[in-house]
């Protein structure tokens, strides 16, 4: 999760993303926010600086949100983009501070390749214990489709390995991990050259 070392990142975490990504990696994130037109109560977790927040507070300018970051310079740079909005709690923490169990929705996008595989496994299901029946699940993350995607994420990796002190050095099956856990998307769309894949899930609560 986003902590000590993303702290001195966060004045230029978003521009130094599109300097490596493209302007691709907030355009995927923007792609399905309006399954969340009719929801709730929405879990952001690892969300960084907020950027997206005004855009989420325009497709529903009644959703309850929780914020849950372990960077604290991040929450400070959500916070302002949050503006006046009264409906956002933050949260200074990891997946063991999330406060509620009733979220309708959950938001993770580019968080789910911090970890590992098998860890990612885990987290997963302990993301679902704080959902509701029928919730949505919005990811958009990275996919290794060609060795020039392999490239990139090896060096992303060992970039943040070295600023952050990050200990999972390989893209993990999100998408696979996910659909082993019981969600079933509902709709997906990819970047122009397929890097990164946007995906709305609902989440089966057994």
């Amino acid at each position: 999760m986003k902590g000590g070392g993303y702290n001195w990142l966060a004045p230029f975490y978003d521009a130094l993303a599109r300097v490596v990504v493209g302007k691709q990696i907030q355009q995927m994130q923007l792609k399905l926010l309006r399954h969340l037109h009719n929801r709730k109560k929405l879990l952001i977790i690892g969300g960084g600086t907020g950027w997206i927040l005004p855009y989420i507070f325009r497709v529903n300018p009644t959703l309850i949100i929780h914020y849950v970051d372990a960077s604290e310079k991040m929450l400070i740079q959500a916070q302002r983009n949050a503006a006046e909005n009264k409906l956002i709690q933050f949260i200074k923490g990891t997946e063991a501070a999330i406060p509620a169990y009733n979220y309708d929705a959950v938001l993770t996008h580019f968080y789910l390749d911090l970890f590992p595989e098998t860890q990612l496994t885990r987290l997963i299901v302990q993301l679902k214990l704080h959902l509701v029946k029928d919730a949505l699940w919005l990811v958009s993350d990275f996919e290794n489709q060609t060795w020039v995607h392999r490239l990139q994420t090896r060096a992303m990796y060992l970039f943040f390995r070295m600023v952050t002190n990050l200990r999972t050095n390989a893209l993990p099956a999100w998408h696979r991990v996910l659909i082993q856990a019981g969600c079933v998307a509902l709709q997906s769309a990819y970047s122009t050259n397929r890097f990164i894949r946007s995906v709305a899930f609902h989440v089966n609560i057994t």
